[in-house]
């Protein structure tokens, strides 16, 4: 059975190992606590985390907790922490239900510094979600890329191509996906766009950013940048 490593080498950890109760507070914190978040272990022990996180990541990330203790693990979810000093430290974490199903367990790194971004450049640019081509994945901000089928990437690449806050019409998807408009079963479309959107929301917990038109088509209301 493994067993974490002794309590002389946690402090080398890059990372931190954080235990959560079912109320939210921090139980236990192991490794890199205090390079990570400016704090002393014992200084966030039995408080909220959600004190610690910054103000406009407190509603995502509490999504995000929703969906670990439904069960699912939770991979590269990305928010802000304020740190003892006041400052801002940019996080990733990793995170699952414990088998006791009364704790969260979650690895925390540091990745304010991994890129020359500047942090409200970074902050723009992650508030856009990414359809790259190679392989086929959608990745939403602040999360991991999403696996998509060929057919996935087809119907939401055509999305967005559209124009800000344009009708993208069922015509031109049809289209896209290299079928005859007129002898299409559109409720064929209409499953796909179910399956996509419940693809997302199982995957994050975010609602994939396209809303259906009546009778028309869809319409991408949150930008959906493509990488090729």
């Amino acid at each position: 059975m493994a067993t974490l490593p002794p309590n002389d080498l946690l402090d080398l950890l890059l990372d931190a190992i954080c235990v959560v109760d079912s109320e939210g507070r921090f139980l236990s914190i192991t490794g890199a606590c205090e390079s990570i978040f400016g704090y002393m272990p014992e200084e966030m022990l039995g408080r909220p985390m959600i004190e610690f996180v910054h103000p406009e990541d407190r509603a995502r990330t509490l999504q995000a907790v929703e969906r670990i203790e439904a069960g699912y693990l939770q991979r590269h979810f990305e928010n802000r922490y304020v740190r003892k000093d006041g400052s801002v430290a940019r996080i990733m974490w990793s995170a699952r239900l414990s088998e006791s199903k009364g704790q969260r367990v979650a690895v925390a790194r540091d990745i304010s510094t991994r890129d020359d971004v500047l942090p409200d450049e970074r902050l723009e640019a992650e508030a856009v979600w990414q359809l790259s081509a190679a392989p086929p994945t959608l990745t939403p901000p602040g999360f991991g890329p999403i696996p998509l089928s060929a057919q996935d990437y087809t119907v939401l690449h055509a999305l967005a191509r559209g124009n800000d806050d344009e009708c993208v019409t069922r015509k031109a998807i049809v289209q896209a996906l290299g079928e005859d408009f007129l002898d299409y079963d559109q409720r064929r479309l209409d499953t796909q766009m179910r399956r996509l959107r419940r693809k997302v929301e199982q995957a994050c917990g975010l609602q994939l950013p396209v809303s259906t038109v009546r009778s028309q088509g869809f319409r991408v209301y949150q930008r959906i940048a493509i990488i090729d």
